[in-house]
Parts: structure tokens; sequence; C-alpha cells
């Protein structure tokens, strides 16, 4: 929850200008391509705010920006629905162009979450399927968007992301910037090997060989969107570009459930599917991921429009008074500024009294706190469960990647480096402290493994896997060593060993790391097994020639090591 500054709003540094016919008012917000301001026509009473995006000089005579524009202009002027921010016009001044749009008071979701993530919470999941549904009901009107002749356009919005999706003081949220869609009739053309997007919202479909881009792509998109609000972490993060094109192409996606998180069974079936890499198993289109929702969490589960309207108003109430000064400041003392915020929809806001204050803070205080840095192991058994999924740096997820993948990933590379990821802010809390062990009892230590492993050894011991698992929980014997000696295997059949060191609970490899290895022969993955006891050798009598030696193992090549976290290609 914003604050005002000491001493009451900002003074408006400097006149802003006018754009065409329109009196610019207060900056919204400014990024690489672009600026937003709130503006209004100069002429006519009844004129509302509006919103103006005006792209930066440089910009101004980029052909391909240019086109860009247009498209985002036509595509999102031609959907008329509540869940989409509306484009009234295109036009030009002095050949540069800007658009015009609707003014949405309140933030985007990106913002709410960075402003909780500040405060320590996170987002009820009533609200986050509330947000989700929104936006899967603008999604469901551009997919299914019909020209004049009743053809589908095809568009495809491409940039699903919390930046792009906007929630309002009125407890509705609109998705924005159809500036990269995709429709059949186009204007511009992303050039071959180029994705454009945020790449930790990227369908794996638009990374890998498949090079597809459909609806199901954004489906995709807003069930990572869905999952982070509940989890209130990303999903999918690397240190650099191709790190992040890995995750999203291979990591493994952990159920909500199994990391703790208190949510209907079939509602985390239905997050899970929405996240299918497999498009015969995710869902084709945005309603019918929408419908699963409504249906798997009832209508208990869903926060009504008005609870979204408090936590934006908690979160953004002082920034939007803030603004409101500035507004009635831009517009003057002879204005009629209530009459202005009437006819744009938008209610005064007075200063708060102890009691608004009051019930923002109760209104804060019901959100669930942000989960702590290391996931507890869920007592019911899920030995698969990793608490550690997302503490500390992400994991390089290489076994189900190919060479040739990797070749393709970083050819997309050159065309994504300027797409900075969401710089939401990480808050860690404190796990709860753990209750005393008698020393002749087992101790339990998770194992963090390089890949998502099917089979397991353990100090020569197989650890049972019930399906492939980035992390593995062991019951170690009162008394034995802290180091230990670990196999795994993917189910592509790419191999890993290493030492690991018991630290906290946590086993991590120790020196080199894991040694990453893939058969070189087209054979079905080994399976792991314990080996057995070796028999002492029998003595061979005196001139008898010694047995034929068992066949080799097939060939294997070393492709990388993982030290720390992090993956080193050979």
């Amino acid at each position: 929850m914003t604050r005002l500054p000491e001493g009451g709003p900002p003074e408006r540094s400097a006149e802003l200008g006018s754009c065409g016919p329109f009196e610019l008012l207060v900056e919204l917000a400014s990024g690489g391509m672009a600026t937003v301001y709130l503006a209004r026509a100069k002429d006519g009473r009844d004129a509302p705010l509006v919103a103006i995006k005006r792209p930066h000089r440089h910009l101004a005579t980029d052909t391909s920006f240019l086109t860009m524009l247009v498209d985002e202009a036509r595509l999102a002027s031609a959907i008329d629905h509540p869940n989409v921010v509306r484009v009234r016009e295109l036009a030009f001044e002095a050949r540069e162009p800007f658009i015009v749009m609707d003014y949405v008071e309140g933030g985007s979701l990106s913002e709410v979450r960075r402003q909780l993530s500040e405060l320590g919470r996170t987002l009820q999941p009533r609200l986050a399927l509330r947000i989700a549904l929104d936006a899967l009901a603008g999604l469901e009107a551009a997919h299914s968007l019909k020209d004049d002749q009743g053809k589908t356009l095809g568009i495809v919005h491409r940039d699903v992301s919390p930046h792009n999706l906007l929630v309002g003081c009125d407890g509705s949220s609109k998705l924005t910037d159809f500036g990269i869609a995709k429709a059949s009739d186009r204007v511009q053309v992303t050039r071959e090997h180029e994705v454009k997007g945020k790449l930790a919202y990227l369908a794996p479909e638009r990374i890998d060989r498949r090079r597809l881009c459909t609806a199901q792509s954004d489906v995709f998109s807003m069930a990572v969107v869905l999952w982070e609000c509940i989890a209130g972490r990303r999903l999918f993060r690397g240190e650099e570009a191709l790190e992040t094109l890995q995750e999203v192409v291979s990591a493994p996606i952990p159920s909500l459930r199994k990391l703790g998180f208190d949510i209907p069974q079939a509602l985390d079936d239905v997050i899970l599917r929405g996240l299918a890499r497999d498009l015969d198993e995710r869902y084709m289109r945005a309603a019918e991921l929408a419908a699963e929702i409504e249906k798997a969490a009832g209508p208990d589960g869903i926060a009504k429009p008005y609870e979204v309207a408090d936590l934006v108003e908690a979160v953004f109430g002082d920034e939007l008074r803030v603004r409101h000064e500035m507004i009635r400041r831009a517009l003057g003392a002879a204005a009629d500024v209530s009459h202005v915020l009437e006819v744009s929809g938008l209610a005064p806001r007075p200063e708060p009294t102890e009691e608004m204050r009051e019930r923002e803070r109760a209104r804060l205080d019901l959100l669930p706190a942000v989960p702590s840095a290391a996931y507890a192991v869920a007592a019911s058994g899920a030995r698969d469960a990793i608490r550690h999924a997302f503490a500390g740096r992400p994991r390089r997820h290489l076994a189900a990647i190919t060479i040739g993948g990797l070749a393709i990933l970083g050819g997309l590379v050159w065309g994504l480096a300027r797409e900075a990821p969401d710089a939401d802010a990480r808050v860690a809390v404190s796990a709860p402290p753990r209750p005393a062990v008698a020393l002749d009892e087992p101790r339990r230590v998770i194992v963090t493994l390089p890949f998502a492993a099917s089979h397991v050894l353990f100090d020569g011991k197989p650890v049972e896997v019930q399906q492939a698992t980035s992390a593995v929980v062991v019951d170690v014997p009162a008394g034995s060593p802290g180091i230990h000696h670990v196999v795994a295997v993917a189910p592509d059949g790419a191999r890993a060993e290493a030492s690991v060191v018991e630290d906290d609970g946590v086993a991590r490899p120790s020196g080199g790391g894991f040694v990453i290895e893939t058969l070189e022969v087209d054979e079905p993955p080994p399976k792991v097994v314990a080996a057995p006891p070796k028999a002492a050798p029998s003595p061979r009598p005196a001139g008898q020639p010694s047995a034929k030696r068992p066949p080799s193992p097939p060939p294997t090549a070393s492709v990388g090591t993982v030290k720390g976290g992090f993956t080193k290609l050979r």
C-alpha cells in the first residue's frame, strides 16, 4: 500500500504539452518503446479522461514499429468487450503516431503482485481466480472475433502476462497491449526465428521445433499467470534469456497442492492441464479453461468484483489520490474537476480517515503471507514434493533438451535480449522452527537432482519414485555420515552422478557437481537397480583360461556438469 510523500502530493514539474487535440495531464508510465499519458480532449465539457500511448521519437519513423502500432489499434478497436481495453483511435501529429485508449484507473497485475510482495503478502486464490476469469473472457472475445463475412480473424494475443493485465478500481480486469498480436490478415509479419513476448510466459510450442502460435498458446500463458498468482512466485525464471527458455521447454511444473497450497484437487488438476506442454492435453480455448475453473472452484471459491475493487483500493488508494491531485492542478482552478471525474466514470478521492486506513489494513491482513523460501514437505507422504522448489537460484533442467534443441533456442535469443524479466520483488519468510528429532531416529534428507529423474540410487540403494521428479526425500539411518553417493536417471536415458553433502536437511552436490551423461545409442533408457554384493573371486586352477569379460556398456558422452544450481555445457 503506497503512502503519500511527506508534505503532500508532488508539484507538477513542467507542462507536458499536447498531443493532437488532447491535452496531456499526467505521465502514467514509460517503457522502452512508448510513454503513456493521462489526457483529455481540449474542446468539449463532457470529454472524459483517456490514456494516450505515444511512441518515443526515435521510433516514430521506424516502419516495423509503425506497422505494429497500426496492428494494435486496428485489432484492439475491433474487440468490443468489457475485459479488453478499448482503443478509440489511431491519430498522427506532425507525422508522429499516437493511440487513444480508454483510461483504466487501477494498476497492472504485475504492480499488484509487486506491491503485495513488498508487504510480505500474496493474492488469495479466490482473488486470483476472479482476475484470471476476467482475462480469459477477454481472450475468448479476441480469439472468436469474426469479420463482416463471418470468418474468424484468428487473433492471438501472444503477450499475455501480468504486465498486460490491468486490474481496475471497479473490480474488473482488462487485457491490453495487442501490439504483437497475431491475426490472419495482420499487416506486420514477425521475422523468421524472432519470437516476441515476455519469455517466462511464452508457450513451449512457440520456442521448440513446433513453432506454433495459436489460441492454446494464450491459454498456456494465462495458466502461468494464474499459477504464479496463487503461488506468490515465478514459475519459470532464469538468470539469462536462454535459461528461461530452457525452463519453459523442460522444467518440471510443480503441483500447487504438493507445494502446500490449500486449493481443491480439481482446481489443481485444471491449472496443470492448462500448463500441459502436450497440445492434445491442454485446453483448446480460453472459454474451456474458464468453464473448468468455475466448475472446480465453485461459486464460493471465486471472489466477487467488489472484493477485487477493495484490494485495488487498499494497494493503490494513496497513489491514486496523488494522481487525482495532479489532475486537479493540471486542469487548473477554473475546471470543474468533479464533472470531469463523473463523465470519466471515476469517483472523487477525499483525504482518507483513520477508519478508512483501518479497513485497508484489515483487507491486507486477510491476504496470505508470501510462501517461505523453503517449502515444507507435505505430511501426506508425497515424497516427491520439492521443498526447495524456488528457493535461491533456479534449477537448470537440461536432460529433456537435446543439443539440437539448444542450438535452436540459442538462435532465438538475439530477438529476445531486450525483453527484461518481470521485476517482481522476492520476499523470503523464515521457515517455522523444526521439531526436535531423537538422536536414535533416522533423519529425513531432501536430495536435489539436476533434472526430473525416474530412477534414483542413494548410497547404492534404490529410492522409491512414483513419477519423474527433481527432488527425492530419503530417510538416512541415525549415525550415518553426511556424505552420500547419488545416481539419477531421467526418462530419456540421461544419467547424473555425484557425491552429495547434507546441509540443513538438504543434500547438495559437492566438488564438481553432477556429471550428466546421455546415451549415444538408440535404445530404451536403462533402469537403475541396486548392485548386489560382490562375492569373493574363487581361485582359478593353474593353466585354466580366464572367463570372457562381459560386454562393455554402451558408450556415453558427458554433456555438462551442474554445480551450485548452474549447468555448464562441455
